[in-house]
Parts: C-alpha cells; structure tokens; sequence
C-alpha cells in the first residue's frame, strides 16, 4: 500500500471514530449530579430533609449572591480608594460579615442532618469556608 493511500486510510478512520464518539456525546449527554442530589446520597437525607435543606439554599442564594457582590466592589475599589488603610478594614468587614453568615447557613442545613451526617458535613465544608474568595457562590462538592 502506498503511503498516500495509508495516510488517506488514517484520516478517514479518524474522522469515522471522530464522527461516532461526537454523535455518541451528542445523543447521551452526561448529567453530573445537582449539589443537592449529591448531598442526599452522601449524607442519606430523606426527601423530607432533602426539601427542607433545598428552600433553607433557596432562601440564602440572594444574601450569598449580595454578599459576594459587595465583597467583588470593595476589592475594586481598594485601588482606588483615597483611604487605602479604611478600605481594607472595610473589606476585612464585608468578608467577616459573609463568612459568619454562610457559617450560620452552613449550621442551619446540618441541623437537618442526623448528628453523625451533620458533623461529617461540617467537617467537609469547614476548609472550604475558610478558602472562599467570594467570587462565586460556595460549593459543597
């Protein structure tokens, strides 16, 4: 066989195996779990405590999401700000306020765990508390 007749060979398997995982893909999308599914299997939530922890999540996302946006300003504003020194102090402030009130969110949803589950999820949240950056929403995964 020719190398011009192997190469075309090559290519045109490539592009059959190209064209089947696409379609593969494409038909059969890969669902990763919600955060709150994954919470009901990890720590054995009934459906009961499954929808009580979704509307305490649902209730906190507007004082997250306000919290974060007030956090992101301050910190745009710090290089500007005619008052390095107060600026600092007040981001210093906004982010205790949102980690104490996440603290406080964290330890509302646990309340509805089992004693054993909820000191397991707070065990795992904890670090990432300590690690946010307030850019996004924390995430319990």
């Amino acid at each position: 066989m020719s190398p011009l007749a192997r190469y075309s060979l090559i290519a045109v398997a490539a592009a059959v195996l190209a064209f089947g995982i696409t379609h593969f893909a494409l038909r059969h999308p890969a669902t990763a779990p919600t955060e709150l599914a994954w919470m009901q299997k990890e720590f054995h939530l009934t459906a009961a405590q499954t929808a009580v922890i979704e509307k305490i999540h649902t209730d906190y996302q507007p004082v997250c999401a306000d919290h974060c946006a007030r956090i992101i300003k301050a910190r745009e504003q710090l290089a500007s700000a005619a008052d390095p020194a107060a600026a600092r102090v007040e981001l210093a402030r906004l982010e205790a306020v949102c980690q104490q009130a996440t603290q406080t969110h964290l330890q509302r949803v646990a309340d509805v765990m089992s004693p054993a589950d909820a000191a397991r999820f707070l065990a795992l949240v904890g670090p990432k508390l300590s690690n946010q950056n307030h850019s996004a929403p924390l995430g319990l995964k």
